[in-house]
């Protein structure tokens, strides 16, 4: 009876793996969508831009709620939440507001999520490098989301913004889904040793 507590209190601190997953599921069906739709103007990013930043959002803001204090990972998906959500309201008020919405603007929200986002995971993956097994996979999702502003600035058509925005996610959404499945897997090996 004592065995099955113990392992209840081993697969709390665990289930960061899957908070990971949870985060690939926006990513994807925004991605997936962008893929499938033939109309990528402006306004169509701009509405796969509000739908993954509010999803994302609620999405960050539950699993982050669901880790343990200690979780160097609670903070991360608190300010990556904040900024999803910021800029899904953003696009979606832009949305609301103005029968057509430009490519400046579609650039301008999705270049700023990107920047914030980006900067926040790459420094917090630098920053917990040592702490955190899912730090290396934040490094390189916080490049590539950087990498994504980059590209944004040298476009010049929404045909382009919202493909590379769209592409972002699918490729995002994939690499998260590795990312924390390779971290389940990899967790019952670094525990039976000491078991």
């Amino acid at each position: 009876m004592t065995t099955a507590p113990s392992a209840a209190g081993r697969a709390a601190p665990g289930s960061p793996w899957l908070a990971p997953v949870l985060r690939a599921a926006p990513a994807l069906i925004v991605g997936l969508t962008i893929t499938f739709v033939a109309d990528h103007s402006a306004l169509v990013g701009m509405v796969m831009l509000g739908t993954f930043g509010l999803a994302s959002a609620a999405v960050l803001a539950i699993t982050g709620v669901r880790m343990g204090r200690g979780e160097p990972m609670r903070q991360l998906h608190r300010g990556l939440a904040i900024i999803a959500g910021i800029a899904g309201l953003l696009a979606l008020a832009v949305v609301a507001t103005s029968a057509t919405a430009g490519l400046g603007m579609l650039v301008l929200l999705v270049g700023g999520y990107a920047v914030l986002a980006g900067g926040l995971e790459l420094v917090w993956g630098i920053r917990h490098r040592q702490r955190s097994p899912l730090a290396r996979d934040a490094i390189v999702i916080g490049v590539g989301t950087l990498a994504l502003a980059v590209v944004l600035a040298f476009v010049g058509d929404p045909v382009s913004a919202v493909g590379f925005f769209g592409a972002y996610a699918v490729v995002l959404g994939v690499f998260l889904v590795i990312a924390g499945l390779s971290a389940r897997w990899s967790s019952p090996a670094k525990e039976s040793p000491a078991s």
